[in-house]
């Protein structure tokens, strides 16, 4: 149920002053309950949540205590006994100076533990390893170089026997590369990343294949090319390195250092048709030279009509050198003149075989 009255009716029926409101008042603070004044530890269920008044006092106290001790400012007795530690302390970052007792301890540990580091030590030398485990014998340190050595004497045992069987073998006969390896030298030099295009750079690599050294280095002196002077500069790099590295171009060198005369000059013609005259075999010349695309150094932009652009790169590009002695050319003249001495003379109508008889005429 619900009462609706209009709110002018009770302010006519309100009384009048606030006096008139006291009996109500006082006839409802009667009427309440009344507040509990009692601790809530007090109120528990079958005695559940009961502290003693004594436990609860003596942690207060015990808490108060600690805090009066953190907050407590330190003697001059005290400031003086804890510097005096810190200078007799053994090190100046100690608090506080060890007890005679902590100190004899600490000795003791100390006396233990280096007694026993020593024992360890003794007994690993003794055993040839080092306390943590690690054999230092001979043979195991050899494995990290060699990991498998069975297999590596294996191999030069396959090896030796290889070598000594062609060499005692009458029918035997040493490759062609392996005798071309061990009496020739030759060296395959490559260039940094030139900034020029692969179209450009050919020109320059061709003009130098073939030439000596000396040649090729003048040829790219007197070259209006741009990419003629980073040539010429690394031909440079690669005659020096295969001089130091390969002993390229040593044997006039030699021969005057020994006083003797230099060899008889021979007379060659390259696979080009050229006649050439060699009085030093051990003269440097650019055997092989090719180029290779490296990568885009950057982006240019080609503004065209109708609002259209295209995308220039700018290339970079590697030249490859292969250098080697006069000794090459010498031989391969030499198999050139060998080869054509072993077909002898064209004939225009050989002799062949009869094949495919038939009575083909008799029909």
């Amino acid at each position: 149920m619900s009462l609706n009255v209009p709110s002018r009716r009770l302010l006519k029926s309100a009384p009048s002053s606030a006096n008139a409101l006291v009996p109500a008042l006082q006839s409802l603070s009667i009427n309440t309950r009344s507040i509990h004044t009692t601790p809530s530890q007090q109120w528990s269920l079958f005695g559940w949540g009961k502290q003693k008044v004594e436990e609860r006092n003596k942690v207060k106290e015990e808490l108060k205590q600690s805090e009066l001790a953190r907050t407590r400012k330190p003697t001059q007795e005290e400031i003086f006994e804890r510097v005096r530690g810190r200078l007799e302390g053994d090190s100046i970052f100690a608090d506080t100076t060890p007890s005679s007792e902590l100190a004899a301890e600490q000795d003791k540990h100390k006396d233990w533990a280096t007694a026993s580091a020593e024992k360890k030590l003794a007994a690993a030398h003794a055993k040839d390893q080092t306390p943590t485990g690690i054999s230092l014998k001979k043979d195991h340190l050899v494995r990290v170089v060699d990991p498998d050595p069975r297999s590596r004497v294996r191999w030069e045992r396959k090896m030796v026997i290889r070598k000594l069987q062609r060499g005692t073998d009458p029918w035997s006969v040493e490759p062609k590369a392996e005798r071309i390896a061990r009496t020739e030298r030759k060296l395959v030099y490559k260039t940094g990343y030139l900034p020029t295009s692969v179209k450009k750079l050919v020109h320059l690599s061709r003009q130098i294949r073939g030439k000596t050294v000396s040649e090729a280095l003048v040829q790219m002196q007197f070259s209006k090319k741009k990419m003629a002077k980073e040539v010429k500069t690394e031909l440079l790099r690669a005659e020096a390195k295969a001089i130091v590295t390969r002993g390229m171009g040593l044997g006039k060198a030699a021969a005057a250092a020994q006083k003797e005369t230099g060899a008889e000059p021979v007379k060659i013609q390259t696979k080009d048709g050229k006649y050439l005259e060699i009085r030093d075999p051990t003269r440097i010349y650019v055997a092989e030279t090719f180029v290779n695309k490296g990568f885009i150094r950057g982006v240019e932009l080609d503004y065209r009509a109708r609002g259209r652009v295209f995308k220039m790169n700018k290339p970079t590009t590697t030249m490859t050198v292969v250098l080697k002695e006069e000794k090459t050319r010498i031989r391969e003249h030499q198999e050139r003149v060998a080869k054509k001495l072993r077909q002898g003379p064209w004939v225009h109508l050989p002799d062949r075989p009869v094949t495919s008889q038939r009575q083909f005429y008799s029909w």
